[in-house]
């Protein structure tokens, strides 16, 4: 899948600005997605190279690098913190459908509001405008977090 939600980034979603509030980011499912014990090393140079992708294509300067590789480097203490251990094994796939409803939204949310935190509070940059880039961070991630969850469950069936 990892082409086709690059593709779909790049081509129709960051052509997407809903009142110039909302930008919605669906590649980075496949940061949140990974199996659970996914080597750091792995998952820090794949959040990299997803990220310059994006940002390649995107003229954004490594912004889209930046957030993957810093929710890459929290991921595990997000999983830890928010994922009982009883739920997943070490090699499944993060998936709502192994974690639940509650317990996907939740760890989904937070990574999704710290990439969208750094993202644009990087890409802007601008104290004046914090209410706005605000606002843009929360309508962003809900709207990317309305997007991840409805891929989970027309991806992601019971196998």
């Amino acid at each position: 899948f990892s082409p086709l939600f690059i593709m779909i980034q790049i081509l129709i979603l960051n052509e997407i600005f809903f009142a110039n509030l909302a930008n919605p980011f669906l590649y980075i499912i496949l940061i949140i997605t990974l199996p659970k014990n996914t080597p750091k090393w792995f998952l820090l140079i794949f959040a990299f190279q997803l990220g310059f992708f994006v940002d390649l294509f995107s003229n954004s300067l490594g912004y889209h690098s930046t957030a993957c590789v810093l929710i890459a480097f929290l991921r595990p203490i997000i999983i830890d913190l928010i994922i009982a251990n009883n739920l997943i094994t070490e090699s499944d796939q993060i998936e709502m459908q192994k974690l639940g409803f509650k317990s996907f939204i939740l760890y989904a949310f937070i990574l999704i509001f710290i990439h969208h935190s750094t993202l644009f509070l990087i890409e802007y940059y601008d104290f004046k405008m914090l209410i706005s880039i605000l606002l843009k961070i929360i309508i962003s991630s809900s709207i990317s977090l309305l997007l991840i969850s409805i891929t989970q469950l027309l991806f992601y069936k019971n196998k």
